[in-house]
This record gives C-alpha cells, sequence and structure tokens, in this order.
C-alpha cells in the first residue's frame, strides 16, 4: 500500500482538535527561534480544520 500524497494528522477530544503541520525550512526553522512566522509565510495559505459532531 502507498502512503497517499498529502495527509492530515491530528489528535482530537470533545473540545480540542490539535492538528500537526509540517512546514519547509525556511519558514519552521526561523518560526521555532523566533515565536513568529517570517515574511515569506502567506495567512492565505492556511488550511482550516473543522471538527464536526
Amino acid at each position: 500500500m502507498t502512503e497517499p500524497k498529502y495527509q492530515i494528522r491530528a489528535l482530537s477530544t470533545d473540545s480540542t482538535v490539535t492538528v500537526y503541520q509540517a512546514y519547509a525550512p525556511e519558514i519552521g526553522l526561523p518560526a521555532a527561534r523566533e515565536g513568529r512566522f517570517p515574511a515569506v509565510w502567506k495567512r492565505d495559505r492556511m488550511t482550516w480544520i473543522i471538527k464536526q459532531r
């Protein structure tokens, strides 16, 4: 079985959803180091995850 190209990895409870997001090194490393996203990160590229009951 081959792994799908895209995956959503998350954990959920009745009150929370935790989604794990991977970023390219030019985004992830500065974000982890400085506590904020660098200028190359674009808000309009975000994916919204909605937990339905």
